[in-house]
């Protein structure tokens, strides 16, 4: 006597990504089998990564020119600021109260440069904008105190050029503008990562 109800032996699928994973997961949009490894739990049911991804890529709209203006407008403000804290040496206690306003002024006017535009790696683009701007104008502020300081000692002879040692090391450890530099750091890159 045969048994009626037969166990169909059940097929064996393996995620798309990683063919060696054993799977019954699905994306819930495209079908396609997925490791836990791979899946993405979004508010509409587990998708794979393929598909979160060509849904976010409809939020991210920004050009090539865009990524230039976000690091040029995060490089020269951060520079500005720099230039400044470097030349009247706020207390630290200030730099971590203004440190992170500043830093969301410089992202909302990168944001504003581009109209709102923004690219998958515009957060990345604008906090290497505010590091190269902030150490750049760090350097600027640096050298020229140098060149007043040595046109008061020797006025009208020839100022001898500043070792790259002395001022790498000069702006280096000044503290609260490596601190300034990383508040804005941190500012700009949690405004790009916010939802607009």
């Amino acid at each position: 006597m045969s048994n009626p109800n037969p166990v169909m032996a059940d097929e064996l699928t393996y995620c798309a990504v990683h063919p060696d994973r054993e799977t019954s997961l699905r994306c819930n949009k495209c079908e396609r089998y997925m490791c836990p490894e791979c899946a993405v739990q979004t508010p509409v049911g587990y998708r794979c990564k393929q598909c979160v991804r060509q849904h976010e890529d409809k939020f991210f709209n920004a050009s090539q020119w865009d990524y230039v203006i976000v690091f040029a407008v995060s490089a020269i403000l951060t520079g500005i600021g720099a230039a400044i804290i470097s030349s009247i040496r706020i207390p630290l206690l200030f730099i971590l109260i203004l440190g992170l306003p500043i830093g969301g002024f410089v992202a909302e006017a990168a944001l504003r440069a581009t109209q709102r535009r923004r690219g998958r790696r515009s957060n990345i683009v604008a906090v290497a904008g505010v590091v190269v701007g902030g150490l750049i104008g760090a350097f600027v502020q640096f050298y020229s105190l140098y060149l007043s300081i040595i046109s008061d000692i020797a006025p009208g002879r020839e100022v001898p050029p500043l070792p790259l040692d002395v001022l790498f090391s000069s702006v280096f450890s000044d503290i609260s503008l490596i601190l300034f530099i990383a508040m804005i750091a941190i500012a700009v890159y949690g405004r790009f990562r916010m939802k607009i």
